[in-house]
């Protein structure tokens, strides 16, 4: 009887603790990806949490993942954000081959934003249990925006050597294949990748004074 009074009085104590602590969703962005724009466009952005133990693994400095929804469509935006000679290539091929997607149709698109160069990013098909999903990623750094890993790694090993500061992001969007089909899933995500691609250098920007030496 008393074990089972100490039990409860420790749950209730715990409780009490993450009611006034929440757990941090470290997904949500907790540094200089706080500053993404909840709103791309038409595209209204819903924070979403990421396993604690996956965030880990990617050592980054900071990680943003966020739903944003249009009507009945829904688009997914992915930063992984590190800095100061991280390199940061991550490989979304293997995250998504790792969870029993399997991988078609890989390639590259050129997506033309307003006010800017246009950019090339990487695309492929991911299906799972007959759901399929598309997926577009790309690197950026300061003076680069690349769909080529190896000429990521080689701007942020150059920074890192001249300016003893560097800082680098992956980005990913992703939309279902859902009942329009792939013509319908392509022109969204277009258009939803166009707005993130223009939206990201303000925050971005912010990142040269992030990077400080260390």
């Amino acid at each position: 009887m008393i074990r089972y009074g100490l039990t409860v009085l420790m749950l209730a104590a715990s409780a009490v603790v993450v009611w006034l602590q929440p757990p941090v969703d470290l997904a949500a962005g907790r540094g200089l990806l706080r500053q993404v724009p909840a709103t791309f466009g038409t595209w209204e952005g819903t924070e979403m949490a990421f396993e604690e133990t996956v965030v880990d693994e990617l050592r980054a400095d900071d990680i943003l993942i966020r739903r944003y929804e249009r009507a009945d469509r829904t688009g997914w935006l992915c930063i992984i954000y590190h800095q100061n000679r991280r390199y940061g290539a991550h490989d979304p091929l293997v995250c998504y081959e790792s969870q029993g997607f399997v991988l078609r149709d890989e390639g590259h698109r050129e997506l033309r934003v307003p006010g800017a160069e246009p950019i090339v990013v990487n695309t492929f098909i991911a299906e799972r249990r007959g759901r399929e999903r598309l997926v577009w990623y790309w690197w950026t750094t300061d003076g680069l925006t690349t769909a080529d890993a190896n000429r990521f790694r080689g701007r942020m090993a150059l920074l890192g050597a001249l300016e003893n500061r560097s800082w680098g992001a992956f980005v990913r969007v992703e939309m279902i294949v859902g009942e329009g089909g792939m013509a319908l899933a392509e022109r969204d995500l277009e258009d939803f990748a166009t707005q993130v691609a223009a939206g990201l250098p303000a925050v971005f920007e912010r990142a040269k004074l992030g990077a400080a030496p260390k």
